[in-house]
């Protein structure tokens, strides 16, 4: 009884083969961590269903391209090469190089954000320019009515509208 439920508590709670394998190949990382230790991660979750040859070129994928170079042509077991990439990490000066990458949905959203507001800047220009062509249409229109009306013309017979409008009245032509 005690085995069947032990089986069972571990059974619920213990990480299934897929996610320690999708663990082991994509999430784990070196970090801050000695190599060393990193090893020993990739063996708890290896749980020995892997080769050694496969678990070295994982783990060399996760160490810095300069440790890579020299561990790649070393001969030694797994835990020798361990034990000296934990030497070479604490003689030099070793940090982790770390690639930034810059996400291309934050240079795509300003991007966005550009566009969006040139378009607003563009439709209030537009607005304005139409507002103010208007405005200048209704002035010359008025502004000319009220030319013509006034003033006379070249032909003698006709008359000046002052002199339509207030006939013999009219004291200004």
């Amino acid at each position: 009884m005690y085995d069947a439920l032990k089986n069972r508590i571990l059974s619920h709670f213990s990480q299934s083969e897929s996610t320690k394998l999708r663990v082991l190949l994509q999430d784990l990382q070196l970090g801050d961590g000695k190599p060393s230790r990193l090893l020993q991660e990739m063996r708890n979750l290896d749980a020995g269903n892997i080769a050694d040859d496969v678990l070295k070129s994982i783990w060399l994928q996760r160490l810095p391209t300069s440790i890579q170079q020299i561990l790649f042509v070393s001969k030694d077991s797994l835990d020798g090469l361990a034990q000296i990439t934990d030497k070479v990490n604490e003689l030099s000066s070793f940090r982790p190089e770390v690639n930034a990458v810059v996400s291309e949905n934050s240079e795509l959203q300003s991007l966005r954000e550009k566009v969006a507001n040139l378009r607003a800047d563009l439709k209030r220009i537009t607005r304005s320019r139409f507002r103010r062509a208007q405005s200048s249409k209704r002035e010359s229109s008025n502004t000319r009515v009220r030319r013509s009306s006034h003033t006379r013309t070249d032909n003698p017979n006709m008359l000046c509208w002052y002199h339509r409008r207030f006939a013999k009245k009219a004291t200004k032509c």
